[in-house]
């Protein structure tokens, strides 16, 4: 099961980075790149990446490294529009913003992103279960039908 944050980053798993910037996983007893940290993030863990030599905590800073590497790839996560205010808003308001609100706002949308895929799921599910009530209620209902299964009503017959 994926590790939720809890308690600033109680449960979250030790990665080491050493001096050749080379990331390792105390926890697989392994090396990972950037792309693997961004996969085990991906699921559900949240990481700690401390310096091995001065225990310094520089999670923030891998992490940021992360997303430009997934810029690079052209997967922009981030709008240049966006990255110019951040740049031009150094001030302590924009400060709260980051901490606050931006957080709770995405974890909001997650969270109704979720909930609106299960309710999308279970209307399919309830439209193949029962394709001629949907067929009554919605118009058009039997081509998804048809799109869903994959057959037509004559070749069921």
């Amino acid at each position: 099961m994926a590790k939720k944050k809890t308690d600033e980053n109680s449960d979250a798993i030790l990665i080491k980075r050493h001096g050749n910037r080379r990331l390792y996983n105390t926890e697989t007893k392994s090396y990972v790149n950037l792309e693997e940290l961004a996969e085990i993030v991906r699921e559900g863990h949240d990481v700690r990446v401390v310096d091995s030599k001065t225990n310094e905590d520089v999670t923030k800073t891998v992490l940021i490294q992360v997303i430009l590497e997934e810029e690079k790839k052209d997967s922009s996560v981030l709008p240049t529009d966006f990255l110019f205010q951040v740049l031009r808003s150094r001030e302590t308001s924009m400060q709260d913003f980051f901490r606050n609100h931006l957080s709770a706002s995405f974890e909001a949308y997650m969270k109704t992103k979720e909930e609106f895929d299960n309710r999308f799921r279970s209307i399919l599910e309830m439209a193949i279960s029962t394709p001629q009530m949907m067929e009554k209620l919605i118009p058009g209902a039997e081509v998804m039908r048809e799109v869903i299964t994959g057959k037509k009503e004559e070749e069921e017959d």
